[in-house]
This record gives structure tokens, C-alpha cells and sequence, in this order.
């Protein structure tokens, strides 16, 4: 987009977080003046990137890829990964601008879309103020921490009429798609169970208080979140992933993945989820870490169908945990799909060739590059606000079975449990985060 649109206009940006302090009220209007008339972007796609740890950075390279696309500015608290990410970005765009704050980065009327890559419990607020300024969004995975954020998030993109890529990359990936094809036009026979192995989680250090290093504001890292003291392992990989303030642990923040696939596998996940989830986990008694450390988790749809998913036990000698990938079962034969293999029995089924009147899935080779060309078409990603939102609910009642070890039962369609039960109060979280201060959207 035209670089020379007012960057330093520090009047209207004071007037945009005048408005943007208001985020539980009404929606930011913001002009569209680098669109035209049917709201494509009339030059390069202008691109701000909101956190710049380790994901964030492979994106921005995954961003250089897309001709389509101009870096505009880069955002995190933590000055070590600003700058990092800094030297990455200067070589896409010399003129790059940085920013602490992501309320200031989405003030630029020169920026279309943004993609964000903070922690985990940030995801639901920066979307939805992000979608609120107009922009498209692209978003890491898990989409976000609890129920109600997975909806709100979702009417957002909606009312605003936005354009969503959730980080779902799996969906870009020809292996997943073909294993897909091959269960949904009945290559296997009739589908009867759908097995998922992602990693475990971790426990974490004991921690005492730190200072804050010099360069990170911390209370800004936590947001919403409730306020702890600063150790540096709280707010680092892979501690943070594993803490249930910031994070589902790898049941969500990895789960999602395949979880994900054995939907889209399955053929529900433009309409429905399982309804049934029955679990068992095994949680840290002591440290940082809360998440589940494993978990043996089935679901059940409505024609049947079982998901039998747990964390990846590779070493274990009992026959019935999964190793990472999914693997679909059918009446006549199993494909096996993971980032490293495509595997099936009878093995013909991977030399098959789908007929013309066969399903045959979205195609995107390149997630990234998939979620700009939506920006200028206006046309849904692979991975649209609907599909995100059914995957990751059902991370989410896997957790809450998990739990409170009994049956959670899902009505899909309205989106509640049904019999509503008796929940601890580490449960409640998952439904519902109350948010820290300003944050609660």
C-alpha cells in the first residue's frame, strides 16, 4: 500500500486508542480508502505482524514468499524478539516501522491485514480489536482459550465481514488433503473410527520472583490474564504453553492440528462436531505447568463414529494409544496421515486416482499465500472463522471431559452443553475467562 499515507500522524492515532480504549463497546469505523468499491485492496496487501517470538518470525519468512504482499510494520513487547524479528523484516520492506503497543500498528490506515502470533490469551482480544479496525486477521492456533471467546471472536468476523485464516496449516499440506479424499469419497469402506496422537505436555519449574528485564513490558504480555510475578520461565517456550492462564496446553495449542484434520476427514466441519466426550488425564502436582501432562479422550458423533484422541505414547506397549498423525479406520482398510508420512492397508489406496465426480477438497499449497489472495478476492481460506471454531471447541470439551472425568454431552447445533453439570473451579475458565482490566472484550 502507499507508504507515504500519514505514518506518523500522531494525532489520529491518539484519536484511534481514544476509541480503541472502548473495547467493549461499539465497533471502530475506519476508512477504506486504499480499497475500491468492492473492498479489494487496489495495490499490494499492506501486512502488520503482531508478536515476533519464534512463530512469528517463520511466518514473516513465509510472508516473503507472496508477491502479493507488503510488510508494514512489526509489534511485540519483548524488545530481544522485536529486534530479531527486525532484521528479518528489514530485508522485505527497508521502511519497516516497530511497535510495542498493537493498538498503535492497527491504526495505520496503510495496513489491510495482520497476522497474529502472540501467546495464546492474547488471540481473542487482538482479533477482535484488530476486525474492529478493519482489518483482515490471520491467526495462530488455538484460536482462543474458552468458549465464549471461540463465539464472540467468531460474530465478529461475521457482523464485520472480514476475511480469516485460522493457522491450521495442515490444510495447506497435499498429503492431509488426498488422506481426506480418500476417507470422504469411501475409499476405506464405511468409516468407523477416527484415531488422533499429538505430544504431551510438560511440568515446569518451581518459580520465585524475578525482576523484569529491561525491554519487556510484562505487564503488557500479560493483558488479560491474571496478574503473576515475573519469572522468566512464564513467559518463555515451552513454559507457556503448558500454563492455563495463557495457554490450553498441547491438548489445544497441538491437539488443534489434527483434531482438525480428522473433521475435515470426517466431512463435519462445515456443520458438526462430536457430541459425546468422555476422558481421563493425568495433570502436574507441582510447578509452573498446569496443563494436562497426557490424556486419553473418546468422542462420539451422531452416526457413530469414534475419536479416539490422546497425546502421542510412542514408547507405550499397549495397543490401544495412537502415535502422533491421524488415522482413519474404515470397514474396507486405514490411511495414517502426519507431517512426515502417508500411510494405508491396503496400500493400493495411495496409487488411486479420484474420479471427476468425486469430493474433492480446497485446494491451498501455501497457507500464507492462500490468506492474502482472500484478502484481494474477498473469497473464503482454507481455513475460515466457522472451521476454526468447530475445531477448536471440540480441544476445549476434550479438556473439560478430561476434567471433571465424566461425560460432557454437546448440542453442536445451538453450541452448549447439554445437563448442565457441577464444574471445579479450573473448569469454569474454559467456558468463560474474565478478563484483566481494559481487556475484556
Amino acid at each position: 500500500m502507499d507508504k507515504s499515507k500519514n505514518r506518523d500522524a500522531q494525532s489520529s492515532r491518539r484519536e484511534f486508542l481514544k476509541k480503541l480504549g472502548v473495547l467493549t463497546g461499539s465497533p471502530l469505523v475506519v476508512s477504506f480508502s486504499l480499497f475500491d468499491k468492492e473492498n479489494k485492496p487496489s495495490e499490494k496487501v499492506g501486512v502488520g505482524f503482531i508478536g515476533t517470538g519464534e512463530r512469528g518470525r517463520y511466518l514473516m519468512k513465509t510472508l516473503s514468499d507472496v508477491k502479493q504482499a507488503q510488510l508494514i510494520a512489526i509489534c511485540d513487547v519483548r524488545k530481544k524478539d522485536l529486534d530479531e524479528a527486525f532484521g528479518i523484516a528489514q530485508k522485505m520492506n527497508e521502511d519497516v516501522v516497530l511497535y510495542k503497543d498493537f493498538r498503535e500498528l492497527l491504526a495505520r490506515d496503510d495496513i489491510d491485514a495482520v497476522v497474529i502470533a502472540t501467546p495464546d490469551h492474547w488471540h481473542g482480544p487482538v482479533a477482535i480489536s484488530a476486525i474492529r479496525a478493519g482489518k483482515d486477521v490471520y491467526v495462530e492456533k488455538p484460536l482462543t482459550i474458552s468458549l465464549e471467546d471461540d463465539l464472540k471472536l467468531r460474530e465478529e468476523v461475521k457482523k464485520h465481514n472480514r476475511v480469516f485464516q485460522f493457522g491450521t496449516q495442515q490444510r495447506s499440506n497435499e498429503d492431509f488433503a488426498f488422506a481426506c479424499e480418500l476417507v470422504r469419497n469411501g475409499y476405506i469402506g464405511e468409516l468407523k473410527k477416527i484415531r488422533v496422537g499429538v505430544p504431551g505436555g510438560i511440568t515446569g519449574p518451581i518459580c520465585s520472583e524475578e525482576p523484569i528485564p529491561e525491554g519487556f513490558d510484562y505487564d503488557m504480555w500479560l493483558g488479560p490474564a491474571p496478574y503473576s510475578p515475573y519469572c522468566e520461565a512464564r513467559t518463555v517456550r515451552p513454559y507457556w504453553y503448558h500454563i492455563t492462564d495463557y495457554a490450553m496446553g498441547f491438548i489445544g495449542g497441538w491437539g488443534i492440528h489434527h483434531v482438525d484434520i480428522a473433521q475435515w476427514g470426517h466431512g463435519k466441519d462445515d456443520a458438526l462436531s462430536p457430541v459425546e466426550y468422555y476422558g481421563k488425564g493425568v495433570f502436574p502436582k507441582e510447578g509452573i505447568c498446569d496443563g494436562a501432562i497426557s490424556w486419553d479422550v473418546e468422542m462420539r458423533y451422531t452416526d457413530g463414529v469414534v475419536v479416539h484422541f490422546t497425546n502421542e505414547q510412542t514408547q507405550a506397549k499397549e495397543p490401544n494409544l495412537n502415535r502422533s498423525g491421524v488415522k482413519f479406520e474404515g470397514s474396507d482398510g486405514w490411511v495414517f496421515v502426519n507431517r512426515e508420512t502417508i500411510e494405508a492397508e491396503p496400500k493400493s489406496l495411495l496409487s488411486i486416482k479420484l474420479k471427476e465426480s468425486d469430493i474433492r477438497l480446497y485446494k491451498s499449497k501455501h497457507h500464507m499465500k492462500n490468506f492474502i489472495e482472500c484478502v484481494i478476492s474477498r473469497e473464503q481460506p482454507v481455513a475460515p472463522i466457522d472451521v476454526a471454531v468447530r475445531s477448536n471447541v471440540i480441544c476445549l470439551l476434550s479438556e473439560i471431559a478430561i476434567r471433571t472425568n465424566k461425560i460432557i454431552k454437546w448440542d453442536p447445533v445451538n453450541e452448549r452443553i447439554l445437563e448442565p453439570l457441577e464444574f471445579p473451579n479450573e473448569v469454569y475458565k474454559l467456558f468463560r475467562r474474565p478478563k484483566r482490566d481494559k481487556w475484556n472484550l
